[in-house]
């Protein structure tokens, strides 16, 4: 019987030696595997072409002999020790880098440093992890002979953008004080109690410029530097009552006692009137600057300030007219009236608030408001609303408030907690102002167009009459300036077609942007316009978002996700 056995060479890899015997049995490829599979051997790489190569020649020495007579020894190296191999791959980005471990055949397994040495040598420079070196190797050690283990052993690391330079503001601007009044003892608060530091004193510091930061710089896993983008820098801007301080260039300060009023970029300080309440007694109020009023404004008095007007208490059937912003500390209320039904122009309320900035009250009833934009925190009923962007019922935080009748006209958008009556008492908010002043501005490109339409075909009828007229009988020059000016009038109606088309895709994007958003409820009888499209709620809904779009209203739950 023909004996196989596997024996260490002097390579220390493995050989197949067989003593060939004459007999019955038959040593096959099959038989050979088997014996390596049960040595202490099969964890090396297997030489398959050996092995056929140690059958073969086995079959060629057993051929000529006798039965149970024994061959010339036969030995081939079919097992060989194989450490481990590794690749790198570094990505396009160069932002990470992989490794790739075919781990060891009986041989020697990677080490952590092994798989350091290995990626720089691929260019690998930075963003090595230790930890996670000496994870994939004791991993790959740890997996099956000749398996494939991948790895990520390098991260580069992104460049941190800097930040932008800001302002700090160092002193509350009026909104910002009756908006929190003060806390009493007892845990109540004071909402007529506005305190000193509303008006600021001459040297006060009022905003301070926050530098802008350079950033962070990143690297890449082949030790390529990424440059972050330094922050954008601002201008601390000092307006009117203010100045630069001479010790810090960074810092704004007062030159003015009065009222600090928030900019862009900066701070301004208006001369400040203060007075307890504005009555009969006081008579009507007009300052250049701002005006602080601690207490109410009563029944038919009126105050015109160029600046902001604080006012601690309650607006009541006054009138009110600000160049900056108006702060109420509790409430605007008007005479009531039957309004319902009544024509806009036949409707006079008795309180009137108009400021070129913002509006802030705690409620609003009866009263004809015009701003920028307008928050009323608590309930808005029956009044009749014009602002440039928002209206806002509610808190800062959230639209929680109560929109009750009246008619809104809005620039931008309408946000309340609930919105309509249960009464049914109408609703009415429109987005048509813009719009119509938008169309306004169409009709004037639509004029210039017939202007340079009708110019451009009654030049082109007199150079095609020309033209028909005899050679001789043809002034050229005349000719080539008809043509000159027919071309540049033709060219117009081209641009004013373009400009046209532009304008009109920008009233129907407006159009599609305006919307109604009740946080809680929207009832019957709520009304939205935009431009030449309208539509009523006929019916009670829970959160809903009303807008305008594919010429339609459209009212639409809020789904909160």
């Amino acid at each position: 019987m023909t004996q196989a056995s596997l024996v260490t060479n002097k390579k220390n890899n493995i050989d197949l030696v067989l003593q060939p015997v004459k007999d019955d049995t038959q040593v096959t490829e099959a038989s050979v595997h088997e014996l390596i599979e049960n040595s202490e051997f099969k964890d090396l790489y297997v030489d398959n072409g050996n092995i056929k190569n140690a059958i073969a020649e086995l079959n060629s020495v057993l051929k000529p002999l006798q039965t149970n007579k024994s061959g010339r020894e036969i030995s081939y190296q079919v097992l060989e020790r194989r450490d481990a191999t590794i690749s790198i791959t570094i990505d396009k980005d160069e932002m990470s880098a992989t490794a790739e471990i075919s781990t060891a055949l009986g041989g020697k397994h990677l080490t952590a440093k092994a798989i350091l040495n290995s990626a720089q040598e691929a260019g690998v420079s930075k963003g090595f992890t230790k930890e996670q070196l000496l994870k994939l190797a004791h991993q790959a050690a740890k997996e099956p002979a000749g398996s494939i283990i991948t790895g990520e052993i390098a991260h580069g690391k992104i460049a941190i953008n800097g930040k932008n330079s800001k302002i700090k503001w160092l002193v509350q601007s009026a909104q910002d004080r009756i908006l929190r009044p003060k806390d009493r003892e007892d845990g109540s608060v004071d909402m007529r109690d506005l305190g000193d530091i509303i008006c600021v004193k001459v040297g006060d510091p009022l905003a301070k410029k926050i530098m802008l930061t350079e950033g962070v710089k990143g690297f890449t896993v082949t030790g390529s530097a990424l440059d972050p983008l330094p922050g954008d820098d601002i201008t601390l801007t000092a307006g009117e009552g203010t100045t630069i301080s001479p010790k810090n260039d960074k810092v704004l300060i007062s030159t003015l006692v009065g009222l600090p009023r928030i900019i862009d970029n900066g701070m301004e300080v208006d001369p400040v009137y203060r007075i307890k309440n504005v009555d009969i007694s006081t008579g009507h109020i007009k300052f250049e600057g701002s005006v602080i009023i601690d207490g109410d404004i009563c029944e038919g008095m009126k105050v015109t300030a160029t600046g902001d007007i604080t006012i601690g208490g309650f607006v009541e059937s006054a009138t009110l007219e600000a160049g900056g912003d108006i702060t109420i500390g509790s409430g605007i209320i008007g005479k009531k009236q039957d309004v319902e039904g009544q024509s806009l122009d036949n409707i006079k309320m008795s309180a009137h608030i108009s400021a070129k900035g913002d509006i802030f009250a705690k409620y609003a009833q009866y009263a004809e408001i015009s701003c920028h934009s307008l928050r009323i925190e608590n309930q808005m009923m029956h009044s009749i609303i014009d602002v440039e962007e928002t209206l806002w019922l509610g808190t800062e935080e959230k639209a929680n408030g109560k929109l009750i009748a009246g008619y809104i006209k809005a620039g931008k958008s309408v946000h309340a907690g609930i919105v309509g009556a249960t009464a049914g008492s109408s609703t009415i908010i429109s987005f048509s102002k813009k719009v119509d002043l938008m169309k306004e501005q169409l009709e004037d490109i639509e004029f210039k167009l017939k202007v340079d339409s009708d110019k451009s075909t009654e030049l082109q009828l007199a150079v095609n009459k020309l033209k028909k007229l005899p050679t001789d009988k043809v002034n050229p020059e005349m000719l080539s300036k008809l043509v000159s000016t027919y071309k540049f009038h033709a060219h117009r109606v081209g641009e004013i077609l373009n400009e046209k088309e532009a304008f009109e895709e920008q009233i129907q994007t407006y159009m599609a942007s305006v919307y109604i958003e009740a946080t809680e409820k929207l009832y019957h009888g709520v009304q939205m316009i935009v431009g030449d499209f309208q539509d009523r709620s006929r019916r009670e809904y829970g959160p809903t978002k009303v807008n305008y779009k594919e010429r339609k209203i459209h009212f639409n739950p809020i789904v909160n996700t």
